[in-house]
């Protein structure tokens, strides 16, 4: 067998820490957070079910301060409103992803997309309201009959 030979590139070695020359790069992390806040703001403004989710998360936050749950059970809610909420903003990006590539016409693949795409969203919704129920109900639960005790 012949031996293989690796190509050694032209171009000069880049120094450390630098960054590659790219139209679409932020220059800093500044400039990356402002990005990451302006798409937070435009999927708010945009989207119906974000909105709902985040409203959401702050009752779900106030009814777990409200009932005093661990600091266990503050880690998974948060972990589930976190993800329900990045899940959502994903699937805003990939639904304009899709519009801008059916350009307006209907087209059966970019509806496929975007199904698959909002039952993730359903999937996520789904584990996350579970989830959260059993975080939460035995609390409220024990709330109930503590209070139907002090009643009698």
């Amino acid at each position: 067998m012949p031996i293989q030979t690796i190509e050694q590139s032209t171009e000069p070695p880049m120094p450390p820490n630098s960054q590659p020359e790219h139209p679409f790069k932020s220059r800093s992390f500044w400039h990356s957070l402002g990005y990451a806040l302006n798409g937070l703001k435009s999927t708010f403004y945009t989207e119906r079910n974000f909105r709902t989710h985040l409203l959401l998360t702050i009752l779900i936050s106030l009814l777990a301060t409200y009932l005093q749950v661990s600091p266990i059970e503050w880690a998974i809610l948060i972990l589930c409103m976190t993800l329900m909420i990045a899940m959502e903003t994903l699937n805003t990006a990939l639904e304009y992803l899709v519009d801008l590539w059916a350009d307006g016409a209907f087209r059966q693949r970019a509806k496929r997309v975007k199904d698959i795409a909002a039952g993730a969203c359903l999937v996520t919704a789904v584990g996350v309201g579970l989830s959260g129920a059993c975080v939460l109900l035995p609390h409220i639960l024990s709330q109930f009959v503590l209070h139907q005790s002090v009643q009698k």
